[in-house]
């Protein structure tokens, strides 16, 4: 079992365990290409974190899927973009379809209209995924962008987000809290 939450700046680090964890095929349909260890390090150390927003899928305490969302560089944005990895061992178990449904959410409540996802033709999961949620295609120079409208916020996803948050983090703190050494473990003395 696992749980949903937001990551903070501090927590930049589980993001590059998690993309460095992906195999060969998933790293490729993430960045629309071959990515080894190093240009994902890269990629990483080149985040403008001031720009950006993670939505994660906690699994036995480690990152196993990231909604990855860039705003613009406007002041009050009102599009944004998402990229999705998941690790291969989740895939196909709705993971990506609660992580698309939190960011659309997470959008809607920050005044977001439109997010764009940029991917390969042949990735048919982030098609299907992006068509789930009433997404416009566009095929340019090999790549596809689907736009789709962000559904505005109300008082239910403003208080569904929150609620969302609040037990994400208490899940964590409990996970958390399981795995510390107490005093009578051999380990702690």
């Amino acid at each position: 079992m696992g749980h949903y939450r937001q990551l903070y700046r501090t927590e930049s680090r589980l993001y590059l365990e998690h993309l460095l964890r992906l195999d060969a095929e998933s790293r490729y349909a993430r960045f629309c290409g071959v990515m080894s260890d190093q240009a994902i390090r890269t990629y990483w150390d080149h985040i403008d974190w001031r720009r950006i927003t993670l939505l994660g899928f906690f699994c036995d305490g480690k990152l196993r899927a990231v909604a990855e969302i860039r705003y613009g560089p406007e002041l009050f944005p009102d599009a944004a973009e998402l990229a999705f990895s998941v690790e291969r061992t989740f895939q196909n178990n709705g993971v990506g379809t609660t992580l698309m449904r939190r960011a659309l959410v997470l959008l809607g409540n920050r005044g977001i209209r439109t997010a764009d996802i940029v991917c390969l033709p042949e990735n048919r999961r982030m098609r299907r995924l992006a068509q789930k949620h009433g997404s416009h295609s566009q095929i340019m120079q090999g790549e596809v962008t689907m736009t789709i409208s962000v559904p505005q916020s109300d008082a239910i996803s403003l208080a569904g987000e929150m609620l969302d948050g609040y037990l994400g983090w208490l899940t964590t703190a409990w996970e958390y809290g399981t795995r510390w050494p107490h005093r009578d473990d051999p380990v702690a003395a």
